[in-house]
């Protein structure tokens, strides 16, 4: 059968399969699923790879605590050298940065957050606004483990659930209340920590925390909404409360400040070869 161009090769997407089905390690899959990449193209270019693991993240969301795991294997990869230099998608090194990962990854964020709510993702059985729940909790899952990080993909879709224009009808509601409440259910802590972030004022996210909290809480007692929904709810609200018990846990942050060097790093090593 002859591959198909908008596919990775059989043998990357068995390593895969495999991976998922436990029979291997994040480390063995992520060399072979990379290896083609790594050792024979002349411009080593893994977004074909990206793509596959942001759709199953979406069609199958019981592997992404895998896709996660994998995907952070891939970064501890050496990157491919051509002509005598670390390859790089624009700025960013193929394997330690996932070359462009993040602007892959945008697209297909925005691609189902702007599709038609009644139709399906991609030719797929799973509904529009279920592949926006699904996606969130992806990016939440990997800004957590720090393999990216989307905590500002992460306020926007919050912000947009609670837009008073997004609150007054039940089906707009539906739409974006549950991919909200995966945000906070998978990363509450990276995102509280944005009141850490120099280019905010820590008053102004503690405010809005507090506010996403009791819109929440107010939420969970509307008998208009899913049962499914006011529970995803519950369990944000109960993550947040664990953020109260313990709001300068800083685990999270020590890791923040290592990546943000590493990057930072890569960055300057790309401007001053």
């Amino acid at each position: 059968m002859a591959k198909d161009p908008d596919m990775p090769t059989p043998e990357e997407i068995d390593a895969i399969k495999e991976f998922m089905d436990g029979k291997t390690t994040a480390e063995i899959a992520a060399q072979r699923c990379t290896s083609r990449i790594y050792l024979k193209e002349e411009n080593p270019d893994p977004t074909l790879i990206w793509g596959l693991l942001e759709s199953l993240a979406v069609e199958f969301p019981e592997t992404q605590d895998r896709i996660v795991e994998l995907l952070a294997a891939t970064k501890r990869l050496p990157n491919p050298i051509r002509n005598g230099k670390e390859h790089r998608i624009y700025t960013q090194r193929t394997f330690s940065d996932l070359g462009y990962f993040r602007a892959d990854f945008f697209d297909y964020f925005t691609g189902i957050k702007y599709a038609n709510p009644t139709s399906f993702h991609s030719g797929s059985k799973v509904s529009i606004p279920l592949s926006w729940a699904r996606v969130n909790a992806f990016s939440a899952r990997l800004t957590a483990d720090l393999v990216q990080d989307f905590r500002r993909y992460g306020v926007e879709t919050i912000e947009d659930a609670l837009d008073e224009k997004n609150l007054k009808e039940n089906h707009t509601r539906e739409f974006f209340l549950p991919a909200a409440a995966n945000q906070i259910i998978f990363a509450s802590y990276p995102i509280w920590n944005l009141r850490n972030d120099p280019e905010l004022e820590k008053h102004t996210m503690v405010l809005e925390w507090n506010r996403w909290r009791k819109t929440f809480e107010e939420l969970i007692e509307d008998a208009q909404l899913s049962q499914e929904t006011r529970g995803l709810l519950q369990q944000a609200v109960a993550a947040m409360e664990a953020v109260a018990q313990d709001p300068n846990r800083d685990d999270w942050q020590r890791k923040l400040v290592q990546y943000q060097a590493q990057y930072q790093a890569s960055l300057n090593s790309a401007r001053n070869p």
